[in-house]
């Protein structure tokens, strides 16, 4: 009795790992399906932004940060799908394309506070977003130096002993 219960504890095992593994797959899915719509409509979004800047119904400098602004929001968009790729593929999720991710994300944040800094009316306000933008290059610095560490760990790894 001992080894039919071990078995059939194992068979619902495994029925329950490929359950949660099919659910996990759906999941990831439905968000890359959700993310490929969200792109289309950032997408729709910078055309438009390009059309105002383009007829002058609103600055050069504000056209041309909504338009990488809305540049920047695509390449989010793409890298978390490289992303959910990898993970439905290779059921791994990996450090380096989240830091790219916080990359982008950086340089979008600072493209905003520069251009929020051409109207800046009180020197209190000028000092938040000199803050802000000298810790958004504090964390710049620091995404590089990881996504250079976790390249040259890669490069750089200590051969295994598979010889026995």
């Amino acid at each position: 009795m001992d080894t039919s219960s071990a078995a059939t504890r194992r068979g619902l095992s495994q029925r329950v790992g490929a359950l949660v593994d099919s659910f996990e797959t759906v999941i990831y899915a439905i968000a890359f399906l959700l993310l490929v719509s969200a792109a289309v409509l950032v997408v729709i979004g910078g055309a438009e932004a390009v059309v105002q800047a383009a007829s002058h119904k609103v600055n050069t400098l504000q056209g041309g940060v909504l338009v990488l602004d809305r540049v920047l929001m695509v390449l989010i968009s793409a890298e978390i799908a490289a992303t959910l790729r990898a993970v439905l593929l290779y059921h791994e999720i990996a450090a380096e394309p989240f830091l790219f991710i916080g990359l982008i994300a950086c340089v979008r944040r600072i493209l905003i506070v520069t251009a929020a800094s051409e109207q800046v009316h009180s020197d209190k306000e000028l000092d938040r977003l000199l803050f802000e933008l000298g810790a958004l290059g504090l964390l710049i610095i620091g995404i590089a130096a990881a996504i250079f560490m976790i390249r040259y760990s890669a490069r750089h790894v200590p051969p295994t002993d598979d010889d026995g």
